[in-house]
């Protein structure tokens, strides 16, 4: 009886073992998947994650050089006491700021001081502020180029900078700079959707984007002071800055993933820890990181479950089951995560599209003048050099007509820039409406225009000048109830066969047109 209880009680405590070990196993083996499970969660949110955080930057990243490129920008660098230049450098960088949807674009001098902005019409223009502070200024004197992220000084508004240099052969001028709105680009990140926290930190572990309103701003550890000093040198988080976020590491799984808890405010019922997988992963070409929170703290709670359900004769059962029905989350998470990514791919599309047709407009725009929308003289001499190969290859005629408008500054100084203004569109309108499709019709500077008449000898080319000053004297221009009469002065000159380039002809024009004025004015003159 007693060896028989003996047995009993061994049978029992094997069971027991049995079903502890089976337990146990179960309870490893489901810690673990859920573990995996979290793992490759927080790395698919973080690969999709990191491919479009910079897109909104990308889409601009080239739109500094370019503005530093544009003529009226030099110019009114190498001017910086002439209004009028000022006056057109602000309406060309508000036309570009209104075509690329960018939130501000300025130019700095040499010394860091505004000189033009898409906002000089604002109460809260950048014109005069001096940002010398700024390392998109510094970085760009240095280096030609630079990029920033920080609080606006002016706007309060948060935003990333991206400068260029602007040069006149190897003298640097000033700086543009272009700055994009990020503000709302965290304000769509919803925890629910996406499975979890996620925020981007700076190269001091500072986070400036965040799908937690009250973790933005906060550093991920105390700051240096040699940190502080910087950051309040450069005016970046200029008021915003907040006390670390309390996190604590529990366990350092990989280089980049640990395991963390969190404290945050939980209402009436004060401070909460929240735990987390925290998967960090840097964002090539600056020094951000973007960091994915995916919540833990049901993890071990699934696996004791999962442990206690799988005990005794049910274990294998349970676990089977439980296999099945990971298995099939598995499929709907990629499947979620395919569908996602497949979103994300005709997003960048759309974007792609959107920033050729920007890129058009923009190049349009560079060789457009600002006033009149006639071609600029950059447009001008890209042309005249095919026009000059296509004279020498199919032995044509090429003709150039230089436009003055006779006593534009007494117009100016007794009606104002804007009837001089309105003068030189008028003229515009009537070249673009005689003219031919195949000739080229330019804005050369001041109230000086050219023409390049291909296919048209000296003959030809005096008659279309002819035509173009009689129906300008002909109009009458109303500038403050006050009819104008504006006659033209033009020299005429045919491209010489033994030209290499255009250069001459263009000589023998200017020749012209001096003669023409200086012979009384409202007459074409050939040379």
């Amino acid at each position: 009886m007693r060896a028989e209880i003996i047995k009993k009680l061994g049978g029992m405590l094997l069971a027991l073992s049995a079903i502890t070990a089976t337990g146990y196993l179960s309870y490893c083996l489901s810690r673990n998947a859920e573990m995996r499970a979290l793992h490759e969660k927080a790395e698919r949110r973080l690969v999709m994650s990191s491919a479009t955080l910079f897109a909104p930057i990308n889409k601009y990243s080239y739109l500094p050089a370019l503005v530093a490129l544009q003529p009226q920008i030099i110019d009114a660098l190498q001017h910086q006491d002439d209004k009028q230049r000022l006056r057109l450098a602000n309406i060309f960088l508000d036309r570009i700021n209104d075509s690329a949807k960018s939130a501000a674009t300025y130019i700095l001098n040499d010394k860091g001081v505004v000189i033009a902005a898409n906002n000089w019409q604002q109460p809260t223009s950048f014109v005069g502020q001096n940002y010398t502070f700024r390392p998109y200024f510094q970085d760009a004197l240095r280096d030609g180029s630079g990029q920033f992220y920080g609080v606006g000084v002016t706007s309060l508004a948060p935003g990333f900078f991206l400068s260029h240099a602007v040069r006149d052969s190897d003298k640097v001028l000033g700086v543009a700079v272009v700055k994009v709105d990020l503000s709302d680009l965290d304000a769509g990140w919803d925890s629910t959707r996406l499975g979890g926290e996620f925020f981007v930190t700076d190269e001091h572990g500072v986070i400036f984007l965040s799908s937690r309103a009250d973790w933005k701003y906060r550093p991920l550890a105390p700051l240096s002071a040699a940190t502080r000093e910087q950051v309040r040198r450069t005016r970046q988080y200029d008021a915003v800055l907040k006390e670390p976020l309390p996190i604590t590491t529990l366990a350092q799984l990989q280089p980049n993933e640990a395991l963390a808890d969190i404290a945050q405010n939980d209402g009436a019922n004060g401070r909460r820890q929240a735990r987390y997988l925290i998967k960090r992963a840097p964002l090539a070409g600056s020094d951000w990181a973007v960091n994915v929170l995916i919540p833990a703290a049901d993890a071990n709670l699934r696996a004791v479950s999962t442990g206690v359900a799988g005990a005794g004769a049910l274990a294998f059962f349970m676990l089977a089951v439980m296999y099945v029905r990971q298995a099939r989350h598995r499929t709907r998470e990629r499947e979620k995560s395919r569908q996602e990514l497949e979103r994300t791919h005709k997003a960048l599309e759309q974007q792609h599209r959107e920033l050729q047709t920007l890129t058009e407009e923009l190049r349009i725009t560079a060789i457009t003048d600002p006033l009149t929308g006639a071609y600029n003289r950059r447009f001008f001499f890209e042309t005249a050099g095919k026009l000059v190969s296509a004279v020498h290859r199919h032995q044509s005629a090429l003709s150039i007509v230089t436009i003055d408008v006779d006593h534009f500054k007494r117009i100016n100084d007794l009606y104002g820039h804007p009837a001089g203004d309105q003068v030189l569109r008028k003229l515009t309108e009537i070249c673009k409406e005689t003219l031919r499709e195949t000739d080229v019709f330019a804005r050369f500077g001041g109230e000086e225009f050219i023409m390049a008449l291909p296919n048209s000898d000296s003959t030809a080319a005096c008659a279309a000048a002819e035509r173009l000053r009689t129906t300008m004297m002909e109009q009458t221009i109303v500038v403050s109830d006050t009819p104008l009469r504006i006659t033209l002065s033009c020299g005429v000159s045919q491209f010489r066969a033994q030209e290499a380039s255009i250069d001459e002809t263009l000589k023998r024009a200017d020749e012209a047109l001096y003669e023409a004025k200086n012979s009384g004015r409202n007459r074409v003159v050939l040379r």
